[in-house]
């Protein structure tokens, strides 16, 4: 049995949870529980209810790391010795995967930073940051991990969603996206201005993620707007990529997807995770990744935005540099798991 424990809330989004979806598309597992504090919003996990799991009842909270691992292992303890556990968290570190270790066949751990001290048999982070460190550095992230750690490192490793069907794509010229959890009204004087450009509107497509609390005040902002339709809590976005002329996000998980699908792509950094460098987006085929203080200059966002709009078949041939490969990713995990899963 594969268990998974994983972030996933308003404060955290997404993200831990499209990571190990992905890994579970890759290789196929078939027999798996995702663990988390507690669910939320249930009609959006529906489907994957039956295989989700809270850690938490109602009037307890996460407390430490110590403390969790404790209480993970009882959930664990019929299974204890066939058990692979896969860990994404940013609260679950050194502490956490020693604790268990000696209680499972194996730990993995996923990850986006590079300053985090691991326990665990296969480290897995797909940041394109490590194609641009040094050596030295490197070899500073393996003396931080368990001895006879496997790593698996870079976007040859990405995890993102690349399920998708051609036939129900959405046609529109801009989609703008803030994450699981992200306020989309940050981009809202971008998306009015946009608006006034042409005499013929353009078609805007705003997505909300399922841990977004202000839908009916963007519904009611934007209701006006015969040219802007909204949709919520949607399960696969990739259906609004391919069928777009350009993506306005924050620099999550969905820089992966658009890279993959070559669409040109405006990203902000919207929190302190997001921090790569302008080269580091450059290996994904992105050009164009600003800072969350640059949407207060919405007339020089509109500016590129156009911009890009009206060169967007030039900036789609600079994305095929890029190196994101699903075939070649797909085959890297199966090569490292096949012994595992």
């Amino acid at each position: 049995m594969i268990f998974f424990r994983i972030d996933m809330s308003v404060k955290y989004g997404l993200g831990h949870y499209k990571r190990v979806k992905s890994l579970i598309k890759y290789l196929n597992i078939k027999k798996y529980k995702i663990v988390i504090d507690k669910l939320s919003n249930t009609s959006f996990f529906e489907n994957e209810k039956k295989n989700i799991i809270s850690l938490y009842k109602s009037n307890n909270y996460f407390i430490n790391e110590k403390d969790d691992a404790n209480i993970f292992l009882k959930l664990i303890k019929s299974k204890k010795n066939s058990t692979v556990v896969i860990k994404d968290s940013y609260r679950l570190g050194y502490v956490w995967e020693k604790h268990i270790y000696k209680q499972c066949k194996k730990i993995i751990s996923i990850d986006d930073l590079l300053e985090h001290k691991h326990f665990v048999d296969i480290y897995i982070n797909h940041s394109p940051r490590i194609l641009n460190e040094k050596e030295e550095f490197l070899k500073k992230i393996k003396s931080k991990n368990k001895k006879n750690c496997i790593f698996l490192l870079g976007p040859k490793y990405a995890l993102f969603n690349s399920s998708h069907n051609k036939k129900e794509k959405v046609i529109s010229d801009f989609v703008f996206y803030n994450g699981g959890s992200g306020n989309l009204l940050v981009y809202e004087k971008v998306i009015k201005k946009l608006s006034k450009i042409k005499k013929k509107p353009f078609k805007i497509i705003l997505i909300l993620g399922p841990y977004a609390k202000n839908y009916q005040i963007i519904n009611r902002k934007f209701k006006k707007y015969k040219n802007i339709k909204i949709f919520y809590q949607q399960k696969n976005i990739l259906k609004f990529l391919i069928g777009t002329k350009i993506f306005l996000s924050s620099a999550g998980i969905s820089m992966f997807e658009s890279s993959f699908l070559k669409v040109p792509t405006l990203l902000f950094k919207m929190n302190d995770n997001q921090n790569l460098s302008d080269y580091d987006y450059e290996k994904l085929g992105h050009y164009f990744s600003l800072e969350k203080k640059d949407l207060k200059n919405s007339n020089k966002i509109v500016s590129l935005v156009y911009l890009m709009y009206k060169n967007r078949e030039r900036i789609k041939k600079m994305m095929h540099s890029s190196s994101i490969n699903i075939k070649k990713i797909k085959k890297n995990y199966k090569k490292h798991f096949k012994n595992i899963i």
